[in-house]
Formats: C-alpha cells, structure tokens, sequence
C-alpha cells in the first residue's frame, strides 16, 4: 500500500513540474515590462515544485526505514555442521562413492571371477549387485572405540551374481582393506541355513528386468485390440499422460521354494497409478539363467485365467471370453488419486501454518555421521539393505546401547484375485536404505533440520549419490516432560515447576513400491529413547471382482483394497553397566491376603511378580500380553538405593499375529511370533532376514528361530533384544488419495529403569520454577535461559527440492 502511493504522489509531482515548464516556455513571449512579475511567479513555483520532491524522498526513506525496523533478523545458525573425514573415516561410517569404486574394480580385476561390467550383464554371466560397508566386529569396535585399542581395518561386502557357473547361485565376498584392497574371501556366514545361496532367491534387478518388460512389451503388441477395446490404455506405442498403462510386478515369484515365476498387473499410468488397476494380469516364468527359455505361463482377465495369449486373443476376437469395457477415467487434473488440491475450501486465502524457529541456533552438533545434543552422543548411518543405524550410544559419557537399527519391514495381504492373493512384500530385500530418498524442507522435517546425504552401490555400474536422505532436528512438541503445580488448597498455589519435552529426532523416510515408511528415532532430556515408525503412502489395490469385497473395501469404482498386515522388526544391542546382563520380566498380579492392619478384614491390591529368564529357551516360551515390564540390568551394577540399573524396553505395538508353523510364504518372518525376544549376543547373528528373504520365503537363508533354539545362558551375557511391531490396515475410501499417518502409527521405548539416581533433566538449563511472593507478585526463575524471540528462521521451504538420486560423478 505504501510503494502504491509513493508511486502516486511521484506521478502528480512530474505532472506538476512539467505544467510549469510549459508555463515558463510561454512566459517567453510576453513583454519586456512583465517579466520581473512573471519571474518572481516562476521562482515560487519551482520552490513549490522542489519542495514537494524533497517531500516526497522524505517519505519515501520513512517509509523504506519504518519497513526494515520490523523486518527481524535471522536466527544464528549455532553449533557447526562438520562435513565428513572421507581420508580418515569413522569405523561406522558409510563407505564413501571412492571406496565403492576401489572396491568394485578390485573385484573386477579378479580374472578367476569371470565379472561382466553390469550395463552389459546378462542373467547367465556373473557380475556384482550390491556392495556395502561390512561392520567391523563388536568386540574390536568396543577395544578400539573405549580403551583405544588398534582401529578395526575397513573392508565392505559384495554380494555377486555368478550366473554362468552350474548350478548358477549367489556369492559374498569380504573385501578389503580399505583403501587399498588385497584380499577377497568368500563370506559362509553360519547363520545361514544353507551352504551355497540359491539363484532363484536372487533380487530381481535391472538386468532382469530389462529383459521382463521387453517381454510384456512384446505381449502388449499382441493384446493391443484387447486394451484398447476394454481399457481405452495400451503400453507399446502410447502417449504419456493420455492412454498409458503401467505394469508392476509383486513377490514372492511362486508358491514354492526354488520357483521364479513372477506375476505383472496393470494400472492406468497416472499420479498415484497403484489404486488405478485394470484388472489384467500376466505371470512370467523366469527360472532359468538362460533368458531364451523364459516365458508367459498365465495371463488374467476380467475374471479369468488363460494360459498363453494367443489363446486369450483368439477366443477374444470370437467373442467366447466374458469381456470388460471401463470407462477411460484418469489423466485429469482432479485425478481421485492425485495430492492436486479439490474440495471445499478450508481457509481462503491460504496461509502458513505455525513453523520452527531456533532462537540461539541449533544447539546439537554433527560431526560427519558422529552427533551429539545435551547429554547425548552417538553414530548413524545408512545400510542399503535395512535403512538408519544407531552405533555406540552414550548418555552422559555412559554407553547405553551399541546398536538400534531396523531389520525388516514386511507385509501381508489377503485376496482374491492371483496376484493380489499371492502379494507378501519383504522390504529389506529390495533395499529400504537404497529407497530413501530426498527428504522436502517444511514438509518431511522442518525448516530448522540438519540433512545428510547418503550414497549406495545397488542395482547399477556406478554408486549412486542421495542428496538429504537423514534429517536431524530438535523438537518441541508443545507437551511438558514433567510438571507439577502445587495446589495450596486456599484459591492458591505454593509452585509451579516444568519443563518442555525438547528432544532430537533422527529420522528417514523409505519410499519403497507404493509404500512410505516414517522411521524416527528421539533421544529425550530424561535418557530415554523413542523409535517411532508412520506408514502412509498409496494401499496396494486390485480390480474389483465379485469375491475380493470378502477381504476388502470398494475405493472407488472396480477397485477394491484388501486386509494386509504390516510387521516391522527392530534389533536393539542394550550394554547396562558394560555387556554382562541380565533378561527380567516383571508381571503385574492381583493379589487377596489378610489385611496387616485390620485382622479381621482381606485386602486385594496389585504387586508385581519378578521373573528372571534365564535361558533363550525360557524367552520363546514367555508369553506377552502387554502389561508386563522386561528389563535388561547389570546385576554387578546398582544406584545408590542398591536397586540394579537397567533399561525398560516397552513396545507399544505388539500384534497378535502368529505364522504358521509348516512352509508357507511367513517362515521367512518367525521373529513376528516374539513381540520380544531376548538372545546372546553373536557376531553372526547380524540380522535378523536376509537379502533373499522376498524370494525364498519358503525355506528361509536366515531362519530366526534358530537364533533362539540353541537355547544359550542369557545369564550374564551380551544381550540382544529382537522387538516386533504391527498393526492390521484394513483400507477405507478415506485412505483415498493416500493414507495418513494419524491411527496408524507405531512405536517402541527404550526407558531408563533405576539408572539414575534422579532423572536426569534435572540438569536442563530449559527448567522453569515460579513461586508466588504475595502481592500478585511472582519469582519466574528460568535459570538464564531466555523465552524472547528477535529472530526468524531462514528458509525456503520446499522451493530448493531436487529429488533425483544421480550417479556419483565425485569421490565425495
């Protein structure tokens, strides 16, 4: 409003100062007798005009100045982000894009390995699929890291696809050190319950797939009459964005162990195309290495199954199959399944919602992947097959666990339909790590985060760089840790004492197939730890035939969402006091004695009952209904009540879900029988699934029952607790366009249980104390921290997304 009529008030003043001009110009012409008058009038009107100039400029720095006096600054940016030692890592650090490549060409020089370069690979040549950090062993992490012993040499792991030799299967390689690598030993890891890795149980990746879509590709040429006529769609020679379809393909490829027969569906190739199925499904037999033998075995339509499309078209063409014509939806603007804004208005005109700010900076510290916030410190990373690790976490110098990291994400489904009734997805083998992407600024994490970049040697010739995959923040979530006011009883109060729930949140989030998965991890003042997981995303969709409402909902027109059941599993390395500790379980109980007090009366009170479990034998047999507390505690550790220190692990989640004890497509996920498990801890026993879980599901490469069956002493020993979440979704038409994280998520804590001596946020400077001192006066004693604000937080908001993960052209 005021640039407007800054504008204005200049305009009038030109038009002024040009009508006097010309009135000088005329003044020329008039006689010699009247121009002291006329010039006497001349002067006065170009003071008048000068005048109103200076006025105007006066104004104009007014206003410029008044405008800049409310403008706040923004905040300091406060501890220092320290990029990564890539010359002198940490030994949980991530294997740099140069190392990936020493790494990959070391392997490749080795002649009796026979590799082909992977842009020019084929299933029946040998060539390498994945290479990742291997982490070094804890006892000599620990020698290292607590009483500077020698540091653990730096070597990686790859994972090769030997498809020329008979019997084709899979091999695993340790291979270092790094940075300069002289040996490469065959890795025959004794949690596995196989010798030698089936090739079937092999991801499905680029160099397969290359070879699958050509061949559905060649199909569509076939069926080209049909998804015109049905569906309005083709795949061969559409145009993007107007009759397109899709085809994805779900897991486990067969109902057996040793089979690779993978089914494909069809959706409209839209936004969000996973709720857009057109109810056409081709299942393509790739077992063999030798892609000259693959074929189409089935292929569904409308209800029905042929077995060749050749047989399908003609019986088609003769009118002898029960045909579908769908109603060409989709490729609009208000598209069901798009995020494009529809529906009625709710503020207009829009306006931001409340945001972050950090007064003083950001007050945590991140040193390459080391981070520490108050009393916290500790390492991250990212592994490609599973996602975010937490290495060597201490509070107050005091190491509390070694590791917490997600082992597996699983989903099952119900169904009708082949490809739907045949859907169950192991995530950790298609890479939850490599299918975290970019994170969006004021979206994902807010504006005030940290982000840090990750880089994966996956699926491709070349490492592959992910720009702002880890944001780290600290969070008020607007809730007090602790509180008291103290009522006095008398319309009064004797104080006030507490203090905001600050902590920081570590978090990724996994973009994997429809799916996206909200991993957090929070680290709170009073030493606890939270892991919080918020599935959203699309649900997975099929075409609505007459039986699958048995095991779904209508979401709009043909398309049901069926029932699925989502696990997550979780390794949490606990070391209270040092690695000698000890499992208990302490259930809560009605109990009726004789009163002490009053003889003649009973009295029924709860107590709890301590049980100590002494043997991994005694935990598969614990039953779990939620109330219970388990403890990990050092027996030869104590506060100063003589009360053992320990931790409380409290999931929050537990499903009643138990697999089924014969082969089926969940004997890969046996830990989902354990809400918690507790077993010894063993350097093999790293994980908890296996990057072949997805395809040989049946008879599992890691069985982690087998953890548990050897029946180990949990007495005094390293312990390893194993936690499973989940939760049943049955989707609904408000899942539509996509899920939201509100009801759905889940989460697990890590509780400090007789630790300390006194909880210890104690010593937060954030502390607020107010004691009334009469005369409606009171002392506020905030203990120096300051509450006022001066700043604003510097931002972009979602403007700067990229969002691409790119070939890593640098040895950053």
């Amino acid at each position: 409003m005021f640039i407007v009529n800054v504008k204005r008030r200049n305009k009038r003043t030109r038009d002024l100062c040009r009508k006097y001009n010309m009135t000088a110009e005329q003044e020329k012409g008039e006689t010699e007798l009247e121009k002291p008058k006329i010039s006497r009038i001349f002067l006065l009107k170009v003071v008048a005009c000068a005048s109103t100039i200076i006025a105007v400029v006066l104004l104009v720095i007014v206003i410029v100045l008044a405008h800049y006096a409310f403008l706040l600054p923004y905040c300091k940016q406060g501890n220092h982000i320290i990029p990564r030692n890539l010359e002198n890592p940490g030994i949980f650090d991530d294997l740099s894009a140069k190392e990936f490549r020493i790494v990959r060409n070391y392997l490749m020089r080795q002649t009796e390995l026979k590799l082909t370069w992977f842009d020019h690979a084929l299933p029946n040549t040998s060539y390498i699929y994945m290479i990742d950090l291997h982490m070094p062993l804890k006892s000599a992490a620990k020698k290292y890291v607590d009483r500077g012993g020698k540091k653990p040499e730096r070597a990686a792991k790859a994972v090769v696809f030997r498809g020329d030799l008979v019997p084709a299967r899979v091999e695993e390689y340790l291979v270092g050190p790094l940075p300069w690598p002289t040996y490469h030993i065959q890795i025959k890891n004794p949690s596995y319950t196989k010798f030698r890795i089936p090739f079937s149980s092999r991801p499905v990746d680029n160099v397969e797939y290359k070879i699958l879509f050509s061949m559905l590709n060649e199909t569509s040429v076939n069926l080209y009459p049909l998804l015109i006529e049905s569906y309005g769609v083709c795949y061969h020679n559409c145009t993007k964005g107007r009759n397109c379809i899709v085809f994805s393909d779900v897991g486990p490829r067969g109902r057996t162990s040793g089979e690779r027969l993978t089914w494909f569906w069809a959706f409209r190739d839209v936004e969000g195309y996973y709720i857009h199925p057109v109810g056409l499904e081709i299942q393509i037999d790739h077992s063999s290495a030798d892609s000259s033998q693959w074929k189409i075995i089935r292929i569904f339509y409308n209800g029905q199954m042929f077995y060749h499309p050749d047989d399908l078209m003609s019986r088609y063409k003769q009118n002898r199959v029960r045909k579908v014509k769908l109603p060409n939806a989709g490729f609009k603007e208000d598209l069901y399944s798009s995020y494009n804004r529809r529906g009625p208005v709710d503020i207009d005109p829009p306006m931001q919602g409340p945001s972050f700010i950090e007064p003083d900076g950001r007050r945590y510290i991140v040193d390459g992947q080391h981070i520490r916030y108050m009393n916290w410190d500790f390492n991250v990373r990212v592994r490609t097959m599973t996602g975010l690790q937490i290495f060597d976490v201490r509070f107050q110098g005091e190491r509390v666990a070694y590791e917490l990291s997600l082992q597996e994400v699983v989903v099952f489904y119900g169904g009708y339909g082949p490809t739907q009734s045949a859907s169950s997805h192991y995530f950790a083998s298609m890479g939850l790590g490599s299918s975290s992407f970019e994170l969006v600024r004021g979206v994902d994490c807010p504006g005030t985060a940290t982000f840090l970049d990750a880089h994966h040697f996956i699926n491709s010739q070349e490492p592959r760089y992910y720009k702002n995959v880890v944001c780290i923040f600290e969070n008020n979530p607007g809730i007090p840790l602790r509180r008291h006011y103290a009522n006095n009883l008398r319309g009064g109060y004797t104080s006030y004492g507490g203090l905001v729930d600050y902590h920081l949140v570590v978090r990724t989030i996994a973009s994997i197939r429809n799916y996206d998965y909200v991993f957090d991890y929070m680290f709170h003042l009073n030493g606890a730890i939270e892991s919080k997981i918020s599935p959203t995303g699309y649900v997975q969709a099929t075409f609505g035939l007459p039986h699958e409402t048995l095991y779904g909902y209508p979401i709009h027109r043909d398309v049901v969402s069926d029932v699925c059941l989502h696990l997550f599993h979780f390794k949490v390395d606990l070391d209270i006091g040092g690695e000698k500790n000890r499992y208990s379980v302490m259930e809560m109980t009605v109990e009726t004695t004789s009163h002490p007090w009053y003889h003649t009366q009973n009295k029924t009170q709860l107590r709890f009952n301590k049980i100590e479990i002494d043997s991994e034998n005694d935990v598969s047999q614990q039953e779990y209904s939620g109330t219970e507390y388990h403890v990990i505690y050092n027996a030869f550790a104590t506060n100063k009540y003589h009360v053992n220190r320990g931790y409380r692990i409290q999931n929050s989640n537990k499903v009643d879900f138990q697999p089924l004890e014969n082969v089926n497509v969940t004997s890969a996920a046996r830990w989902a029988k354990y809400p918690i498990a507790v077993t010894k801890a063993k350097e093999w026993e790293e994980l908890s699934t296996s990057l072949y879980a997805q395809n040989e599901p049946y008879n599992p490469i890691v069985d982690f029952e087998r953890f548990l069956s050897d029946n180990d002493s949990i007495v005094d020993e390293d312990l390893v607790t194993w936690l499973t979440l989940g939760h049943f979704h049955i989707p609904r038409t408000e899942d539509v366009p996509s899920t939201t994280v509100t009801g759905g998520q889940l989460q697990f804590s890590l509780l400090p249980f007789n630790f300390f001596e006194e909880c210890p946020s104690v010593s937060s400077a954030n502390v607020v104390k107010i004691v009334p001192l009469g005369h409606e006066q009171v002392n506020v004693n905030t203990f120096g921290t300051s509450f006022e604000s001066a700043c604003t937080q510097d931002s972009d908001g979602p403007f700067g997304y990229d969002g691409r993960y790119l070939p890593d052209d640098n040895d950053g």
